[in-house]
């Protein structure tokens, strides 16, 4: 069935897409209402690299999410620095500048996610891998 890679595990945040589906797969394999890789017209091998390319766009995701302020914060202090280098007095022009600036960094943060993200649509794995969450989902408020 569903064999997992136990060299690849420690690099893997047990709470991630990635863990928390090998937990569903192999706590309740023996689930006869768990949704089966079969029916979806998918191999275990193309689940699995889907599988890690999606928690590689959820990880970059995360980073961005940590960091957004740092990054955009030094962006605009950096660019007020540097006009009030060449400016006797700051203007509304350098604050609208470095604003902008900071919306063009993360207006081509949403372009690199969303041209990532384009591959995962239409797909039989990502299918796949929303039965399982769903189903997952539904069993927890059926214990409860």
């Amino acid at each position: 069935m569903f064999q997992i890679d136990r060299s690849y595990i420690e690099s893997v945040d047990l709470e991630s897409l990635q863990g928390r589906i090998w937990d569903i797969r192999t706590d309740f394999k023996d689930d006869p209402t768990l949704p089966r890789i079969e029916n979806y017209n998918t191999t275990e091998e193309a689940f699995e690299k889907y599988l890690e390319k999606r928690q590689k766009l959820e990880d970059f995701k995360d980073s961005w999410r940590h960091r957004r302020l740092l990054i955009l914060g030094t962006v605009f202090c950096l660019t007020l620095a540097a006009f009030s280098l060449f400016l006797t007095e700051m203007k509304w022009q350098a604050y609208a500048c470095a604003f902008m600036l900071c919306m063009l960094i993360y207006m081509v943060y949403m372009t690199i996610v969303a041209f990532r993200s384009k591959q995962f649509n239409n797909n039989p794995n990502e299918t796949f891998l929303k039965a399982l969450l769903f189903w997952d989902d539904h069993r927890e408020n059926k214990e409860v």
